[in-house]
């Protein structure tokens, strides 16, 4: 049994997952990475033949001896099987997914029934799991994320000798400087105490410049956004989802038709989050908690 690489980012966790409920780690090695590298978002575009060829290369040690359509054949089969209620729940038509070997596509939007099952998986599964598989595999952002006392601090002023950098003062007003070393777009989940999220980035309230660069300092709010502030009136945690990817996160409700208040992620929303940043499979997450206490 040769194991699955090491997941480097949350969407290669989600993947490792789903390939070990198809196929269990004492199940074929030929089909464990036939279902890992064909449903990894970076393969997408590849075809079987040349998958094929990556695989015994990367993964297999030139043991991958079986024919790519026949062994990936197999793993949908094994697909089906584990998750075929689920997907017909969701609404996949099972009964499309077989074909004759060989069968070729009728129409320009024909898809091969793998690809039908990697929609279903990166646009449906994934973001229902996104939040949750976010919070378990987020970097704790100790230095990347500090609350600003707009009182008694200027925005540019990096807070790193900070007695407390985990805790807020019920009522005052804050900034949220983020501060990454890497390039990146921002997009930012606050989860209050009562549990209510809200997206601050990208947000026509709060900040809808979402470039984050080692050189660069990114405030929310920023100082031209709508709002003036940051202000916590429930004790409590508050917490922090932030999610790094290469192009800009698009969100239907951040534009000019949308109030710039109207910044709560309804259970909906938060599909439209993760389906966008499902499609960009090296996102980053980190995560910190800021507790709310009584001031004084």
């Amino acid at each position: 049994m040769i194991e699955l690489p090491l997941a480097n980012s949350f969407h290669e966790e989600f993947l490792n997952n789903f390939t070990n409920d198809v196929i269990p780690s004492l199940g074929s090695d030929n089909e464990r990475f036939c279902c890992w590298y064909r449903f990894h978002p970076k393969h997408k575009n590849i075809r079987n033949t040349d998958l094929a060829v990556q695989i015994n290369e990367e993964a297999l040690n030139n043991s991958f001896t079986q024919n790519i359509e026949q062994c990936l054949g197999n793993v949908l089969k094994k697909i089906i099987l584990r998750f075929g209620e689920k997907m017909a729940a969701d609404g996949i038509a099972l009964d499309l997914l077989p074909r004759t070997r060989g069968r070729q596509p009728q129409h320009s939007d024909y898809k091969a029934p793998w690809q039908i099952i990697y929609q279903w998986l990166w646009e449906i599964d994934f973001p229902r799991q996104g939040w949750k598989l976010a919070e378990e595999t987020a970097t704790y952002a100790m230095e990347e994320l500090q609350m600003i006392d707009l009182k008694s601090q200027d925005r540019d002023l990096c807070l790193n000798g900070v007695k407390n950098p985990v805790t807020i003062y019920k009522g005052e007003e804050y900034a949220l400087q983020v501060d990454f070393p890497q390039t990146g777009h921002l997009l930012l989940i606050n989860q209050g105490v009562s549990g209510t999220r809200y997206c601050l980035c990208p947000s026509l309230g709060y900040s809808v410049d979402t470039q984050v660069m080692p050189e660069k300092k990114l405030h929310i709010p920023g100082i031209k956004a709508l709002a003036s502030s940051l202000q916590y009136t429930d004790i409590g945690n508050e917490y922090f989802l932030a999610i790094l990817t290469d192009h800009p996160v698009q969100l239907s409700w951040v534009n000019p038709n949308y109030k710039p208040g109207d910044i709560v992620v309804t259970e909906e929303r938060l599909r439209e989050i993760f389906q966008q940043v499902g499609r960009q499979w090296n996102a980053r997450v980190f995560s910190k908690k800021f507790e709310v206490v009584e001031s004084g």
